[in-house]
């Protein structure tokens, strides 16, 4: 490891070790953004729904053309192998990520025939019980990103490596003072936070935005619908917008590193009574009860 390579941080790169050398200057995802990518994390080293993931990195980088070069048993064994240098039972953020490979410059995607494979692990950051306790501020941000129409090329619902969108909205949101920001379709269809599905409750219904709408079908999304299920909770995929979440009695996000993240202020707007809802503390307790942390309580 380089002297920029932050601390804790361990990795395969082709299944040899980082320290053995880094990514080509000629590597399309450092040229373009020509890949796709996966994030999980670890309980107690564990990693939660890693097939889950695997399944979804495959998906989308057939979408994308871009075939992937190892069985997941040997991926699987690659990330065993990198959390095995990692303190024992610590928690980890993984990364796996795919691209297209090295090739001379050009945006032929067939200068480059040899996809490129990244496994890495770093620690998970520390989540602030008060990112819980209190929840964070929103604000809305319309980015120019079409959702799937018949006859037209999208990347809408794959985990692209080409996130500049989702990076500037962040750091707009941030530099007024918001935590996040929830992005809008330039037809005014709410899509997903910039790294996290988002959740409306009203009144007795648990509400998502549809796949239609773009967001990516996320591992957590999906298991936050089925918890919500068991508990009788009825839920609608749909279409929202704005007025969805001026209306709403709750809004949280979902995601495999922060699991349920109350949303209590969005733009100048309080979410029902500007503290997280029960329904929220009731499905994150029911979701942390499915994982190797369960008997801890939350955060």
């Amino acid at each position: 490891m380089n002297s920029k390579t932050p601390a804790g941080a361990v990795g395969l790169l082709d299944g040899r070790p980082l320290a053995d050398g880094g990514v080509s200057v000629f590597d399309r995802g450092f040229l373009y953004g020509d890949g796709v990518f996966e994030v999980l994390r670890t309980y107690r080293s564990e990693p939660w729904r890693l097939e889950e993931h695997l399944g979804r990195l495959a998906l989308a980088a057939r979408r994308v053309g871009i075939t992937v070069p190892i069985s997941n048993a040997r991926w699987i064994a690659e990330v065993r192998a990198v959390l095995s240098e990692r303190p024992a039972g610590s928690d980890s953020v993984l990364r796996l990520a795919l691209t297209r490979g090295v090739g001379s410059p050009g945006l032929d995607p067939s200068l480059a025939t040899v996809p490129t494979r990244l496994t890495l692990a770093t620690p998970l950051p520390a989540l602030p019980a008060s990112l819980y306790q209190r929840g964070l501020s929103a604000t809305l941000t319309t980015i120019d990103r079409a959702t799937p129409r018949e006859g037209m090329l999208s990347l809408s619902g794959v985990k692209s490596s080409n996130y500049q969108l989702h990076i500037l909205a962040l750091r707009d949101a941030r530099g007024r003072g918001f935590d996040d920001a929830l992005l809008l379709s330039s037809d005014g269809a709410l899509i997903e936070s910039t790294s996290a599905n988002v959740f409306v409750v009203s009144g007795l219904e648990l509400r998502t935005p549809s796949l239609e709408s773009g967001p990516l079908d996320g591992i957590t999304r999906a298991e936050v619908l089925s918890i919500a299920r068991e508990l009788g909770v009825a839920t609608v995929c749909s279409r929202l917008d704005a007025s969805d979440l001026w209306t709403a009695d709750e809004v949280f996000l979902t995601s495999s590193v922060r699991e349920l993240v109350p949303v209590v202020r969005v733009d100048d707007h309080e979410v029902g009574d500007g503290t997280p809802g029960p329904l929220t503390r009731r499905l994150h307790a029911a979701y942390r009860a499915r994982t190797p942390l369960a008997g801890d309580g939350l955060p």
